[in-house]
């Protein structure tokens, strides 16, 4: 038995992927993403993929042989006899045009799907995901699920949806400035980004669980579909920062997290 309320949703989020709401429906969506982070994180997930998809997926033109045929058989009243005619009366029925079509598009479509999730050389499916996330963000317009500089209230807000606690540092003082917070899922797995402001640019900083053997690293520099994104490890975490600035602010950026995070580290308790 199928659950109406959960085709619903798939039905929304499916429609909000494809464009197909207006202003009043995209409002609506926004609003139940942001009450309902299982769902947001659905439509995240949902997200990535169509991204992943579009990135990957080759696109090649149909050969011009190809597209007569189709011209022809969507027109056969146009068509001409020709000398190869023994299989006419076949692909002359509606019904076999109709399949031609769909087979035709199943191949398309299947190849493209394969060359999406191959394995890419050298890839690392985090990152790609960290890049995804942060172009959604700035497309959507809306690249938080809790709005607020408030340190204090943009930890509470993670907690319990992330595995582990999550590091958020008032960065004001070093000319980033804290928007917010978001939850993006990276395989299966939800994941804590919060955002920062410098100017016009943004900076989405992603914290995930490191590697049980994994020690604190420096920042390393990596270059993504066009992005560059910084990647250190500290105190069994492990931090992947994306953004459009220059090379040296985002250095600058990193430096500053991590004394803002060190410091935080050696506060003592509060009683």
């Amino acid at each position: 038995m199928t659950d109406p309320q959960g085709a619903d949703r798939a039905l929304l989020l499916q429609a909000a992927l494809d464009g197909e709401l207006d202003a009043a429906g995209m409002i609506e969506v926004e609003a139940r993403l942001a009450a309902d982070p299982a769902l947001a994180a659905e439509y995240a997930r949902l997200v990535a993929l169509r991204d992943a998809i579009r990135a990957r997926a080759p696109r090649p033109k149909a050969p011009d042989a190809l597209h007569a045929r189709v011209i022809v058989m969507a027109h056969p009243a146009d068509r001409k006899p020709t000398a190869a005619a023994p299989y006419r009366p076949v692909w002359g029925n509606a019904g076999y045009r109709a399949l031609a079509a769909s087979l035709a598009l199943g191949i398309a479509v299947g190849a493209g799907v394969y060359a999406a999730f191959a394995p890419a050389p050298g890839g690392d499916k985090v990152e790609r995901a960290v890049v995804a996330g942060y172009i959604r963000g700035r497309l959507a317009g809306q690249p938080v699920d809790v709005a607020t500089s408030d340190r204090h209230a943009v930890k509470p807000w993670l907690a319990g949806k992330v595995a582990g606690a999550t590091t958020v540092v008032d960065l004001q003082a070093d000319g980033f400035s804290l928007v917010g917070g978001r939850v993006d899922v990276i395989g299966t797995v939800p994941v804590a980004t919060l955002i920062y402001q410098r100017r016009e640019h943004q900076i989405a900083l992603s914290e995930l669980p490191a590697a049980p053997d994994a020690a604190s690293s420096e920042p390393r520099r990596v270059t993504r579909d066009g992005y560059a994104l910084l990647e250190w490890s500290d105190a069994g975490r492990r931090y992947v920062a994306v953004s459009d600035l220059p090379a040296p602010e985002l250095d600058a950026f990193a430096a500053a997290f991590r004394r803002a995070a060190a410091a935080e580290r050696e506060e003592p308790p509060k009683p």
